[in-house]
């Protein structure tokens, strides 16, 4: 009982930080999904044009 107490009190103590810890990680997480769906996005884009220059001069 008084274990259960205690390991309550330092779970809520902790917990802010651990809010904070986590919150900072799935930015990072997220950050980078972005940046690599911008990367894929932008190659594609520039493949696509590429091909098209190549339709068109071929023509």
């Amino acid at each position: 009982m008084i274990v259960g107490a205690i390991v309550a009190l330092v779970v809520i103590y902790f917990l802010p930080r651990i809010h904070t810890a986590t919150a900072k990680a799935y930015g990072r997480w997220r950050r980078r999904r972005r940046d690599l769906r911008l990367e894929r996005e932008r190659r594609e884009r520039e493949e696509r044009l590429a091909r098209l220059s190549q339709q068109t001069s071929a023509q």
